[in-house]
C-alpha cells in the first residue's frame, strides 16, 4: 500500500496513485488548508499580465484561481515531477492562459528572469534538495518578483497519545520518512541565502478535535502500524495508541496539531 509520506516522491511509479489524488483532495476540501491556499494567493500580489509558476500543481484547481487572476494578458505555468498528474490536470482544463509541463527541481524550460511570480504548497518535504528548487524559483523570477511557499516541519505535529515516548516514536517515524520532513524551520534560511529579500515567515495552525479528521489527513493509524513493522514501537504499543485515540474521540477528548510556515519573499 502507498505511504503517504513516501508516495509522492513516486507518484508515477505508485500502485495507488488514486490514494495519492484522495489525499490531495481531502486537503483542498478542508476549511484550514483552503484558508492557507487563500493567504498565498493574496501575498503573490497577482496583477494581470503576470507569469506564474506554479510548482507541484498537481491535479488541483490551484492553477486555475491562479489563470483567473492574472487575467488578462497573464499565463501560468503549472509543472509537476509526475506525468500522471500533469496528464491529469491537462485533462481537467480548458484554460487558455494556462499551460502544463513536467519538471523534476531543474526549471531549465522556464528561462532566467521572466516570471512575476512562483508559487509552492507542500512539495519541498517531498524533495530531497529542496535548497535547489529555492535558488531554481530566484533565477527565473523578474527583479521584484515574488515568491510564496508553504511547508510543514512534522516535528511540530501533535497527537495526544496515550504514552510520549511511544507517540513520539510514531511521530519520528513518520516525520523520517519523507525527504525532508524538517523543511519548515530551513525555508527561511534557504531563501535568503537563494538571495530573496522581504522573507517573512507566518505559522500556520490547524487545530483537530475528530480522530476521522486525522486519519483522513495524517493516516494516523497507517503511521502507527508502519511504525511496528519498521521496529519502532511494538505491535502493542501500537495497537494500544490507536485503541487509545478511538477511544478518546469517543469521549470528545481527541486532540491534534499541524503547524505550517508560510513564507513570502521578493527578487
Amino acid at each position: 500500500m502507498t505511504f503517504l509520506a513516501t508516495g509522492f516522491q513516486q507518484v508515477d511509479h505508485s500502485k495507488d496513485q488514486k490514494k495519492l489524488v484522495r489525499c490531495l483532495s481531502n486537503i483542498r476540501n478542508h476549511p484550514f488548508f483552503r484558508s492557507v491556499k487563500e493567504e498565498s494567493f493574496q501575498l503573490l500580489q497577482i496583477s494581470p499580465g503576470d507569469i506564474i509558476l506554479e510548482i507541484g500543481c498537481g491535479p488541483l484547481d490551484d492553477v486555475h484561481i491562479l489563470a483567473e487572476q492574472c487575467c488578462p494578458g497573464g499565463l501560468v505555468i503549472g509543472s509537476d515531477i509526475s506525468s500522471s498528474l500533469v496528464t491529469l490536470a491537462k485533462k481537467a482544463t480548458h484554460t487558455p492562459n494556462l499551460s502544463f509541463i513536467r519538471m523534476d527541481g531543474q526549471y531549465s524550460a522556464v528561462r532566467e528572469g521572466v516570471c512575476d511570480a512562483v508559487r509552492e504548497d507542500r512539495v519541498l518535504q517531498h524533495v530531497k534538495n529542496p535548497e535547489q528548487v529555492i535558488d531554481e524559483m530566484y533565477r527565473i523570477l523578474k527583479p521584484g518578483g515574488r515568491c510564496v511557499l508553504f511547508e510543514p516541519d512534522w516535528e511540530n505535529f501533535i497527537i495526544d497519545g496515550i504514552d510520549e515516548t511511544v507517540t513520539r516514536s510514531i511521530h519520528n517515524f513518520w516525520s523520517d520518512q519523507f525527504a525532508c520532513g524538517h523543511v519548515g524551520r530551513k525555508i527561511r534560511r534557504f531563501c535568503l541565502n537563494a538571495g530573496f529579500i522581504n522573507v517573512q515567515v507566518y505559522p500556520r495552525t490547524m487545530i483537530m478535535h475528530a480522530f476521522k479528521e486525522a486519519e483522513a489527513i495524517f493516516t494516523v493509524s497507517e503511521n502507527a502500524i508502519r511504525a511496528a513493522s519498521a521496529g519502532q514501537v511494538s505491535q502493542k504499543a501500537a495497537e494500544e495508541f490507536i485503541a487509545y485515540l478511538r477511544t478518546m474521540d469517543q469521549k470528545g477528548l481527541f486532540f491534534g496539531s499541524f503547524t505550517g510556515y508560510l513564507v513570502s519573499g521578493n527578487k
